[in-house]
């Protein structure tokens, strides 16, 4: 299967993420494929101000419990990382590797976060993409920030 083809089929799947129209494998993308070649894992960042923010973590639901997110996270290096997530397996995966939960990321980093969620959801809005956008507001304060220094 296409990286791509994978990574839409996974965004559609999970409607923490971002809308699927917006999926892209790029220099800030990891991708970590099985023993045929097919992709199943995929992780990105992208950067805010003096940080990167972990936009998308996606592991195929037939091999998760594998560790594959800590691989990700490995091939990620050093520097200062953020993650919002409400999802109990990533954030378990987090505090093991060494990120702390934090109730604020820093100003210039909320000012780009916040142009970027806009941003995104104006995009859901034209995409049509109602029930993500419901999904998100609805859960929107069981979101937690991890931050690794």
């Amino acid at each position: 299967m296409e990286d791509i083809v994978w990574l839409k089929q996974m965004f559609r799947q999970e409607l923490d993420l971002r809308p699927p129209s917006l999926a892209k494998i790029g220099e800030n993308s990891i991708l970590i494929h099985d023993e045929e070649g097919s992709p199943i894992a995929h992780a990105a960042l992208s950067n805010r101000w003096s940080s990167s923010e972990i936009n998308s973590v996606v592991v195929d639901p037939n091999h998760r419990g594998r560790g594959l997110t800590h691989k990700l996270l490995e091939q990620f290096g050093e520097g200062r990382l953020f993650a919002y997530t409400r999802d109990v397996r990533l954030q378990s995966t987090l505090f093991k590797a060494g990120f702390e939960r934090r109730l604020y990321p820093g100003l210039l980093t909320l000012l780009n976060i916040g142009i970027s969620r806009i941003t995104m959801f104006f995009w859901m809005f034209v995409a049509l993409e109602f029930r993500r956008i419901y999904h998100q507001f609805r859960h929107l304060l069981n979101y937690k920030l991890f931050i690794r220094p």
